[in-house]
């Protein structure tokens, strides 16, 4: 009986520690045109939906994020974070009409246009937060600090729950020069032909913090050995903060 309590205990415990907040996050990968400003588009019209949105709950944050290396051969240049409660807010309660009731049906026409002229849609992929480590953060979607690295992995169906146990404890206490850490699991897609089905995320306050970090080269402790052994790091990308939206901002 004392095994089966233990058993029990430890499934209990291992289910926690692979657990997130409860965020579900939107990723829109964007491939920006030269000369159609798409950056005003965002700032004047959609950050103003977003703030609608967020005030009124239906989702918890929304960032766009710009890609200080990317040159013409990159696929995407900008990203577009969306963050909410459930998967269904991701897309709820949004569209030109909610910012901007008084338009017409050509003005919708012209807007969208523009829109689409001003940038490409490379990817859109939807994660589940299976991890996160913010000082003082009780679950809440945290303010996004000025600099973020997005760690692509491929970790496969077989792993994937040891995989998340092992990222949540490893990072579970100091982050050291980060500020912040977050897992996300991916659910658009699955299988053995998709790019990555795991992605680790490490904020930091500023440039200068992030690429110093980098600079530092270390002996791998053996807990870190044993993450690296369970998934593929398939690429890391520093991205730079243009614009941050959460609730009564």
């Amino acid at each position: 009986m004392k095994k089966l309590f233990l058993i029990i205990a430890l499934v209990a415990i291992g289910s926690l520690t692979a657990q997130g907040n409860g965020d579900y996050v939107n990723m829109t990968f964007v491939k920006t045109t030269p000369g159609e400003d798409y950056g005003t588009i965002l700032n004047e019209k959609w950050k103003e939906l977003a703030q609608m949105r967020v005030d009124e709950g239906t989702i918890t944050g929304w960032d766009v994020w710009w890609r200080p290396n990317a040159t013409d051969t990159d696929e995407w240049n900008m990203l577009l974070v969306t963050i909410a409660k459930h998967p269904d807010s991701l897309n709820s309660n949004a569209g030109v009409l909610k910012m901007r009731p008084d338009y017409s049906e050509m003005d919708v026409e012209i807007f969208q246009q523009k829109n689409i002229k001003a940038r490409t849609i490379a990817y859109d992929h939807t994660y589940a937060n299976k991890g996160l480590n913010f000082a003082d953060n009780q679950g809440e979607t945290p303010d996004a600090p000025q600099v973020v690295v997005l760690n692509f992995m491929k970790a496969g169906v077989a792993n994937g729950y040891a995989y998340e146990k092992a990222e949540n404890s490893l990072n579970s206490g100091d982050l050291g020069s980060r500020s912040g850490w977050g897992l996300l699991k991916r659910l658009d897609q699955m299988g053995d032909d998709v790019y990555n089905d795991y992605m680790t995320v490490d904020f930091y306050d500023s440039w200068e913090t992030m690429m110093k970090t980098r600079e530092q080269t270390v002996r791998i402790p053996k807990q870190m050995q044993s993450v690296l052994n369970m998934r593929s790091h398939l690429r890391s990308v520093p991205l730079w903060r243009a614009i941050s939206v959460r609730p009564g901002e």
